[in-house]
């Protein structure tokens, strides 16, 4: 994901400048309300939106939090967003609590070293979970759970001869973690963060699959196979409950899919669109019982946009938000200055509201 934010800067820029202020346009309906994190070349930022409170407020990430243009990654567990960095062999963390406004900035809090291979990090308020090849150079998969604010830290071991990760998620105090075994086996599992252990493991052969919690709160495994199947586990102990085939390939990466929300019989999730194309995806919504899938014209969205602000726009990233049932749609402008905005599109395709801001949108905050 951020090899990809950064190709579209550079697709986007010939020269650089930046502004501190956002642009406000008039919200043709009350109520939108989002939080964004975007970046220019210099800076991260978080942008929070209500178009009803007419409020919109700028926060400068890298100056209240210390976070850098080059981190490696953005998680966020309920209102807690997670910055990871890495450098000269250590990672820091930097941590915010959107409700609160609290920041707390751990620096250097892990050293990686040659007995533990690290393939990826996710966090709570409290602990960080490192997935990590080792001991050493063994194909084993293993789980360290490392307190910031003490000493402890414990190990588990996930699998034995394992081939590949994927990302992971944490939800209602277990962590979900997704990977291959040298067999070519995908597998999920979970860690319970309260009482330390694993729970059962699921295989599905040979198909890949993704993975998302839906709005009732089961497990919705998505396999990317031929016959493209959605299927509902119990999230607390992964017992089935139900497999729906569906007529339509979503391409949904492998691991942890942090675009689609299953709402009802609704499927919200981001089509991805045949090549050659303007555009490698956009919101659609899919119904599980009918087996139609209805697209939002992104192409018209653009059009009136570009129409309106008079530069071309490059899409970065798309989410729906289940709370008021709209899809926001971050964008860049193509020209010489760092120049970015949201659409608000409704389920139906209708702009409702268009934010102009002075950096690109790279991140939707989940509601």
């Amino acid at each position: 994901m951020r090899d990809w934010i950064w190709m579209v800067a550079i697709l986007l820029l010939a020269g650089c400048s930046t502004d501190d202020d956002s642009t406000l346009d008039a919200s043709k309906f009350p109520g939108t309300k989002f939080t964004v994190i975007g970046e220019d070349l210099n800076k991260v930022y978080q942008f929070s939106y209500d178009s009803e409170m007419a409020s919109a407020t700028t926060f400068d990430l890298t100056l209240d939090m210390g976070v850098e243009t080059d981190y490696l990654t953005l998680r966020q567990t309920g209102d807690l967003l997670s910055f990871y960095s890495f450098f000269q062999g250590k990672f820091s963390i930097a941590l915010k609590e959107l409700t609160t406004g609290d920041i707390r900035v751990f620096e250097d809090f892990y050293t990686n070293t040659p007995e533990r291979s690290i393939t990826w990090g996710i966090n709570n308020s409290s602990n960080v979970f490192f997935g990590y090849f080792g001991p050493f150079d063994s194909p084993n998969l293993g789980l360290q759970d490392v307190q910031l604010e003490g000493p402890e830290s414990e190990d588990v071991v996930v699998d034995f001869n394992v081939g590949a990760t994927f990302d992971p998620m944490l939800f209602d105090e277990r962590l979900y973690m997704p990977f291959r075994d040298n067999l070519g086996n995908y597998k999920l599992t979970f860690y319970d963060l309260d009482s330390k252990v694993l729970g059962p493991t699921l295989s599905f052969g040979l198909d890949s699959f993704g993975f998302f919690i839906t709005q009732n709160g089961d497990l919705a495994i998505i396999k990317n196979d031929s016959n493209s199947t959605l299927e509902l586990y119990d999230a607390l102990d992964l017992s089935f409950q139900e497999s729906i085939v569906l007529n339509i390939t979503l391409g949904s990466s492998i691991g942890a899919i942090h675009d689609a929300i299953l709402i009802g019989d609704e499927l919200y999730f981001n089509f991805i669109y045949p090549q050659p194309s303007r555009f490698v995806e956009g919101p659609a919504i899919y119904n599980l019982n009918t087996m139609e899938t209805k697209l939002v014209d992104i192409g018209g969205l653009v059009n009136q946009v570009e129409a309106e602000i008079e530069k071309s726009v490059l899409l970065i990233n798309q989410v729906f938000d289940p709370l008021q049932r709209i899809f926001l749609i971050g964008y860049g402008t193509s020209g010489d200055v760092v120049e970015g905005g949201v659409m608000v599109a409704s389920e139906t395709g209708e702009l409702l509201d268009l934010v102009s801001l002075p950096f690109f949108p790279t991140y939707f905050v989940r509601n």
